[in-house]
């Protein structure tokens, strides 16, 4: 039994090492609100500039989100002060009306490519600012939002 232990221990180490992550945070939205003021805001240090990056956004959102979109805006800023922005548009609902998220009870995950083999220029601190650009100016049923940073494969 011990040794079926530590061959799952280490099975589980070596996936773990193998995930190419980066970074990984999420952000609480209190009541499960986000307004349009509320930006998210990420900061992740970069060292390595000559690997390929995966930039990921993560939403938690409950069952009673009522929109079949999410409207955001991605500001990154590079450690030199220079800003991009891009706006998205991901659908969280298929054509049917169901969610495309992976759920659990009232609470659905889903995880949106925002930079694919994208490359740091500089070394130093990026700061990715999420903001809701929905019509409304406070979307409701959004739980948390997330960024995921990981080498590319």
């Amino acid at each position: 039994m011990k040794k079926i232990c530590l061959l799952f221990l280490a099975l589980l180490t070596l996936s773990a090492c193998n995930s190419g992550k980066v970074f990984e945070r999420y952000e609480d939205l209190a009541g499960a609100k986000w307004s349009r003021e509320n930006i998210v805001t990420f900061e992740v240090n970069i060292e390595d500039t000559a690997t390929p990056y995966n930039i990921d956004l993560a939403i938690r959102h409950t069952s009673y989100y009522v929109w079949a979109d999410l409207m955001v805006n991605l500001t990154s800023v590079y450690p030199s002060g220079e800003e991009r922005t891009k706006d998205y548009d991901f659908f969280l609902r298929n054509s049917d009306g169901s969610f495309k998220a992976e759920g659990a009870g009232d609470l659905w995950d889903i995880t949106f490519p925002l930079l694919a083999e994208v490359t740091f220029p500089e070394k130093g601190k990026y700061i990715f600012k999420v903001q809701n650009i929905m019509p409304q100016p406070e979307t409701e049923d959004i739980m948390q939002v997330g960024l995921i940073v990981k080498k590319s494969k």
